[in-house]
Order: C-alpha cells, then structure tokens, then sequence
C-alpha cells in the first residue's frame, strides 16, 4: 500500500507543478497585471528553495490558496487554478497515506 501512496505522490507532485506552469503562462499572456501584481514569478523560481525567493512563493501561494485567483473571472485561469490546488491536496493526501502505513508496520 505503501507503494501506491508513493505513487499519489509523485504524480501530484508532478501534475500540480504542469498546472501552476500553466497557470502562470495564462496569466502572463492574458492578465498581465494580475502577474505584474505578482512579481512576475516563473516556474523555476518557484522551483527553488532559495531563501531569497522566499517571498515571492508566499505571495505566489496566499493568491492561489487565498482565492484571488478566482477574482481574475477568466474560465481557464480558474480551471487551471482548481487543478493545482487539487494536485496539492493529493500531494497532502499521498504523504498522509504513506505516513500511516509506514507507522503501522511492524518491526521488523
């Protein structure tokens, strides 16, 4: 089962960073103030772990989780949005799954 979790987690690892991909290309071409308001993030700055980079991830991630995102009132921005914040709670959804099963085996 253990297996399966580390499944759900690699491909919403992988599904959610496509859609915030996405969602940034969308929002550079046809919002571009909404992506100015931003910073201008890009993919492999939110990829980073770099502590400079700091605030533009929590600013990039209070407009996905806080819902400003669904003010844009664009179809695809929305869509895309759902998507990621669905690929994140997988991701939180995988860990907790693999966490538990790798806390109930027993020793071995």
């Amino acid at each position: 089962m253990s297996g399966i979790a580390i499944v759900i987690i690699l491909l919403s690892m992988g599904s959610g960073w496509l859609f915030r991909k996405l969602l940034l290309r969308v929002l550079q071409e046809k919002h571009p103030e909404e992506f100015a308001a931003l910073g201008q993030p890009t993919s492999k700055q939110l990829d980073s772990l770099s502590p400079r980079l700091q605030e533009l991830h929590l600013k990039f991630w209070r407009y996905l989780w806080g819902g400003k995102v669904f003010q844009v009132k664009d179809r695809l921005v929305a869509s895309l949005a759902v998507g990621a914040l669905l690929a994140d709670a997988a991701l939180i959804i995988g860990v907790a799954i693999f966490l538990w099963f790798v806390g109930t085996m027993p020793p071995q």
